[in-house]
């Protein structure tokens, strides 16, 4: 009889917990945010990335936490995030060339259009040569004739093999002819200290990271990196374009964009999605980017998705390009 009653109340309980309601979606997030940075401190998208978690982590309701991986020009941060565990609470804040370019020149433990999915782009911006006040020359055109009549003595610094300033350094080396020591740095932050240190004549960063220095008198900036001025900009209006000055084939646009690993449920990836939208419409955002001088030129992730199979197709021809004999 007592066995009788067990199995009864057994299955009494196991047919109440299968009529009952299932309970509902865990809410998202439910536990801080690591946004992966696959590039050291002090460079341009270190400044970006302090400036927005905070922000984005108000609209999301949870914390965001910036974690830096450089190394492998930006591999290590970047197969990090790829194989991180795909419930969204692990992001990526890269750029363009670390997304698809870089990808392309070295053995990786991911595929860049399989593997992630954009959340959002949050602008795009043009390099810049600069150089130091010690340096012996004060123009583009200087630097050029000057890399000429002394071959191997001048040391460029970039942020990393195949990034956003290695890149365009490659294409002047290849039609100008000149010869200089590239000297690899472990991201923009290390490459500007390199540069304010006199370690390296000549480098590449970007607006952001020049400023307070070009004010202060200790760097000069000699050419913005494409066809396209800093307008609008007080500090850099002035500062001629490769394109202008003769050099028609040096030129690299960085669009700063944040990804989520390709596994992430679709609700979710909206929810990130949805967040960077309202961080858009964000009065404290906008007085943040307005601060730093950057402009904002959104692009929603998905429609930014559908022009990566194009970058990536661009960025196949440039490396066959750059690497012809």
């Amino acid at each position: 009889m007592k066995r009788r009653m067990f199995l009864l109340a057994a299955v009494t309980a196991l047919a109440t917990s299968l009529l009952a309601p299932l309970p509902a979606e865990a809410a998202f997030p439910d536990r801080p945010i690591t946004l992966v940075l696959p590039m050291g401190a002090g460079g341009s998208h270190d400044l970006h990335a302090r400036g927005i978690t905070s922000i984005l982590g108000d609209i999301l309701g949870q914390p965001m936490i910036v974690k830096l991986l450089p190394g492998g020009a930006g591999m290590q941060g970047t197969a990090f995030v790829a194989k991180a565990n795909p419930d969204g609470h692990t992001i990526l804040f890269t750029h363009n060339g670390f997304d698809l370019l870089v990808p392309q020149t070295q053995k990786v433990t991911f595929n860049s259009l399989k593997d992630f999915k954009s959340i959002a782009r949050i602008n795009y911006a043009q390099p810049m040569f600069i150089t130091h006040t010690d340096a012996p020359f004060k123009t583009f055109k200087e630097f050029v004739a000057y890399a000429k009549k002394n071959p191997g003595k001048v040391n460029l610094g970039h942020s990393g093999v195949w990034g956003a300033l290695y890149t365009p350094a490659v294409q002047l080396i290849k039609e100008t002819g000149i010869k200089v020591n590239m000297i690899p740095h472990r991201g923009g932050g290390p490459a500007l200290q390199a540069l304010l240190a006199k370690q390296d004549h000549i480098g590449g960063i970007f607006a952001t990271q020049a400023r307070p220095h070009v004010k202060a008198g200790k760097l000069i900036p000699l050419a913005v990196i494409g066809d396209t001025r800093i307008e609008g900009d007080p500090d850099f209006k002035n500062v001629p374009t490769t394109a202008e000055l003769g050099f028609k084939d040096v030129s690299f646009t960085m669009e700063r964009i944040f990804m989520a690993p390709a596994g992430v449920p679709a609700d979710r990836l909206k929810v990130l999605r949805d967040a960077f939208e309202k961080l858009m419409a964000n009065p404290s955002f906008k007085a943040f980017m307005k601060n730093i001088g950057e402009p904002v030129q959104f692009m929603k992730g998905e429609e930014y998705d559908k022009l990566r199979p194009g970058r990536h197709s661009e960025y196949t021809a440039l490396i066959k390009e750059m690497t012809k004999k």
